[in-house]
């Protein structure tokens, strides 16, 4: 029976997480055409932020982590530290993940429409991801670096246009 749940679930969650994609593409289409405007620019740029805010967030999460271990009555505000920037980073992943399947869509010829196009760069990201080894432990790291980047990049850019235009 698990055998069962298991062939079920990997098909499943594929087609959610590319539904994912789509639907954030769609209900917050200006973040994610500013990712996929970093990702049009060279990639070194958004993979080193990537890779730098990846390592400086896991590592505070994991000390905070540790210090909700370590401590008694406090452990419990540590841990909810830890899970707000667990989810922050995922948040910013799944943007750039989002972009990147936009990318693809457009970049194989689109589609009809642009909920067609996301779907389908969304389906040839995932299989590219689903790819044994290579899919797994280069490719996957790689774009999710890559794609955090270029959110943090978006978001931050952002912010500081909406700065500039408040000062003039």
């Amino acid at each position: 029976m698990e055998i069962l749940g298991i062939i079920l679930l990997v098909p499943l969650s594929g087609v959610t997480i590319v539904a994912l994609f789509a639907a954030l593409n769609l209900l917050l289409p200006e973040a994610v055409a500013k990712t996929r405007a970093n990702l049009e620019k060279p990639l070194g740029r958004s993979l080193l932020l990537g890779v730098v805010n990846f390592t400086f967030f896991a590592i505070l999460a994991l000390v905070f982590i540790w210090l909700a271990e370590q401590s008694g009555g406090l452990g419990g505000i540590f841990f909810f530290l830890a899970s707000i920037i667990i989810v922050g980073v995922a948040v910013f992943a799944v943007f750039g993940l989002s972009a990147f399947a936009t990318l693809l869509g457009e970049g194989i010829g689109g589609g009809k429409t642009p909920f067609a196009s996301d779907l389908r760069g969304g389906t040839l990201l995932l299989l590219a991801i689903l790819a044994p080894y290579v899919g797994w432990f280069i490719f996957l790291p790689l774009i999710l670096w890559t794609g955090f980047g270029a959110a943090i990049s978006a978001f931050r850019w952002r912010k500081k246009a909406a700065f500039a235009e408040e000062e003039n």
